[in-house]
């Protein structure tokens, strides 16, 4: 698909000339960073407020550990009180006094965008402008006072075109005509109205500086023009701003990104719609557009011009809502082209859930090799059954193939493969580059391979493999054998020409798991293929014993008193002739939901804290996800190996409260132990006494056991 330059650029100048702006080429940039190398995360769904799996403020705080790892940005509802009851936020009636809504309360609210802060990941609001409701009729607008000042808006501030005017017993709008498309669900606001303007100018930066939200996903931008964007930009700074400019027109959004003055970013329709095509017709040659008519590349706002400008999408809560995806089942090989793409991609909260484990490991391919919005992509195939890429990272590269063909990319090898799936298959290097090697085609090698399963979660009495390809074996397959020396890790060498394998308890049909793609030497679970087993790469079954291999130095980080949770805070300890790090007396504060988090790092980030130079490192981590931990008790220790999981390193959870840690990386375990320090000891007047338990937790009221009491500043141990 060709599109014209100049057409794009004749309507963007076209649409500054009805607003009689001009745009300012050292103006300072509101719309989203540069080289960014985050994912964002839409962080609900329609009616996403209720069911198993709601995004609710407490809930998705209770996930910050998890999701903090993944994702850089998560949007969220419109958090203010809206005129439906429940509501998804579109139809707001408070701006600054009222933010109690469907996903929770304010209070909830808040500590929810704290607490992500704290862990690395900003929070953008849903801002609904374009429109607004009244509190009990059409145009009754709320009087609100936020910093010494009112705002109230009215009638007079609705656009004269609003269907309001036909309506009985309502304010008739006495506005000027609506510079966008009209929005017959509330009343649309004339933006050309300086009230207006000084209103959505103050809502903006109070969200930003007393709610504490870092940026904006702004609702229904084609209900406006796209300057005014502009301003509120600039009147409130924040670091993001994305606007929902629904079309399928390059073009056209790249004329709305102009009329911002750059100001804000854009969903990348046009993506979407390619994406669409693609996957409905089975064509992966839909995937790439020329750039300039002339050179392949991927498809929408970041072939050409505008990637740092563009979020991509699969779905968001309209189109999943509405059935408007067109993935034939496939979402993951969508997300394989989107995630080895420039621009800054949006996962969509069901499909995470639905494919956590494929996504974190998409996510840490494209972390670990620092591909960001502005990577440079040479596409090096766009057929009908394939699509292949290269994308240059701030540390590496990852080539993607998505579609039916059996095919890889030359210079690239097996042993390079940190995912695959059905229809799509990543390759990753870092540092130096890629060693030149014969390509292989690691999905048909042309000799007998070993394929492994971790049974470590399934717990099957004899994991069996059913294989298919050059030859197929009998269902449900054969038996595998396990590994010695490992837990629970089985092998089977396929014959050669194996293309694809599935693992079953040996009861066929009852239980199984999915198709996967056969890759060589790659271990799998229930939830997929886990990249390379041992021969460096990732191990889910790391060994008992440590090598000897020990750091010099390991960080304890994590919710620990007077540090926030960050790479570049956490507590060090040098290492022992054994293998041994001690820490006498750690305090471990509440993360806010009634426990505490943390693991290791052998390097700190302190340049700018994002977790560059701390994912470079080894990591050591709990064997699964926020892993509890009791006191006296041992906790297996998980390596999580430089630029193949480290940015993936699971967390261990424990009650908050003062302990002595010790970790044995000659046995790779953790022990958490009673201490009786008392990291901070109350000052009390007139004899009143403080109590604590051993574990440095405060006590109300202590009974029968061992305490420590403190008087005026005095700790003592006593016996109840």
């Amino acid at each position: 698909m060709k599109f014209s330059t100049k057409s794009c650029w004749k309507l963007a100048l076209s649409m500054l000339a009805l607003t009689g702006s001009a745009i300012s080429a050292n103006a300072a940039n509101y719309a989203w960073p540069a080289n960014f190398e985050g994912v964002m995360l839409q962080g609900f769904y329609w009616d996403s407020y209720s069911g198993t799996n709601n995004t609710k403020w407490a809930t998705l705080t209770a996930n910050a550990e998890e999701l903090s790892k993944y994702f850089k940005v998560i949007w969220v509802p419109n958090s203010a009180k809206a005129a439906s009851n429940p509501s998804m936020g579109y139809d707001p009636v408070y701006w600054f006094t009222n933010h109690n809504s469907s996903f929770g309360t304010e209070a909830q609210l808040r500590t929810m965008i704290k607490t992500f802060k704290e862990k690395g990941t900003d929070i953008i609001e849903d801002v609904v402008i374009n429109h607004r409701s009244g509190v009990s009729n059409w145009t009754n607008f709320p009087s609100e006072t936020w910093n010494g000042k009112t705002y109230k808006l009215g009638p007079e501030h609705i656009c004269s075109t609003d269907e309001v005017r036909n309506a009985s017993g309502q304010a008739k709008p006495t506005g000027a005509p609506d510079t966008g498309e009209d929005f017959d669900g509330s009343r649309d606001l004339d933006h050309t109205n300086a009230t207006v303007q000084e209103n959505c100018k103050a809502y903006c930066t109070f969200l930003i500086q007393d709610l504490g939200y870092a940026g904006f996903r702004y609702d229904m931008t084609k209900g406006y023009s796209g300057y005014y964007n502009k301003i509120y930009n600039e009147a409130s700074k924040p670091t993001y701003s994305v606007g929902e400019y629904w079309d399928g027109s390059y073009d056209a959004v790249a004329a709305w990104i102009e009329a911002t003055g750059r100001q804000s970013a854009a969903f990348d329709f046009p993506c979407k719609y390619a994406m669409n095509e693609a996957f409905s017709s089975n064509d992966m040659s839909k995937l790439a557009w020329k750039a300039n008519g002339t050179t392949d590349q991927p498809a929408g706002m970041i072939h050409f011009g505008y990637p740092q400008y563009a979020v991509t999408f699969i779905d968001n809560h309209d189109t999943y809502r509405d059935s408007w995806n067109k993935f034939n089942g496939n979402v993951m090989a969508a997300y394989a082209f989107l995630l080895c793409s420039p621009g800054t991609p949006c996962v969509f909260y069901p499909h995470y859930i639905e494919n956590k484990a494929a996504l974190q490991k998409l996510i840490a391919a494209r972390n670990a090799v620092g591909v960001h919005n502005q990577s440079a992509v040479t596409v090096l195939r766009a057929d009908r059954d394939c699509y292949m890429a290269e994308i240059t990272g701030k540390r590496g590269k990852l080539a993607v193939k998505v579609g039916s063909a059996m095919a890889s990319p030359s210079g690239y090898n097996d042993s390079q493969i940190v995912a695959s799936g059905n229809g799509y298959c990543v390759w990753s290097t870092t540092g130096g580059g890629v060693q030149p090697v014969e390509p292989v085609d690691p999905v048909n090698p042309s000799t007998a391979f070993n394929v492994y399963f971790d049974n470590s979660n399934s717990k099957w009495t004899t994991p069996y493999i059913h294989y298919w390809g050059g030859t197929e074996s009998t269902w449900p397959g054969v038996a595998m054998t396990k590994v010695a020396d490992s837990n629970n890790v089985w092998s089977y060498t396929v014959p050669a020409g194996t293309t694809g394998i599935l693992f079953n308890a040996g009861d066929g049909d009852a239980t199984k798991t999915s198709d996967f793609v056969a890759v060589a030497n790659h271990i799998y679970n229930t939830s997929g293929d886990q990249g390379v087993y041992s021969g460096g790469g990732t191990n889910p079954e790391p060994p008992i014993v440590n090598p000897g291999n020990y750091p010099a130095n390991l960080y304890l980080i994590g919710n620990i008193s007077n540090l926030n949770w960050a790479s570049a805070h956490g507590v060090a300890q040098n290492v022992k002739n054994n293998g041994v790090y001690e820490w006498d007396s750690i305090e471990f504060a509440d993360s806010g939901d009634g426990s505490a988090y943390f693991s290791f790092l052998t390097q700190l980030d302190t340049t700018d804290g994002d977790w560059t130079l701390a994912n470079d490192a080894d990591r050591y981590g709990a064997a699964s996800n926020d892993e509890p931990i009791s006191v006296n008790s041992d906790s297996k220790i998980v390596l999580y190996p430089v630029n193949v999981s480290a940015s993936g390193a699971c967390a261990w959870k424990t009650t908050p409260g003062i302990y002595a840690v010790k970790a044995d990386l000659s046995k790779m375990t953790l022990t958490l132990s009673s201490t009786t320090a008392v990291v901070t000891v109350p000052i009390t007047e007139n004899g009143e006494a403080v109590w604590f338990n051993l574990q440095g937790q405060r006590v109300n009221n202590p009974e029968k056991g061992i305490y420590i009491k403190v008087v005026n500043g005095k700790s003592y141990k006593v016996a109840l």
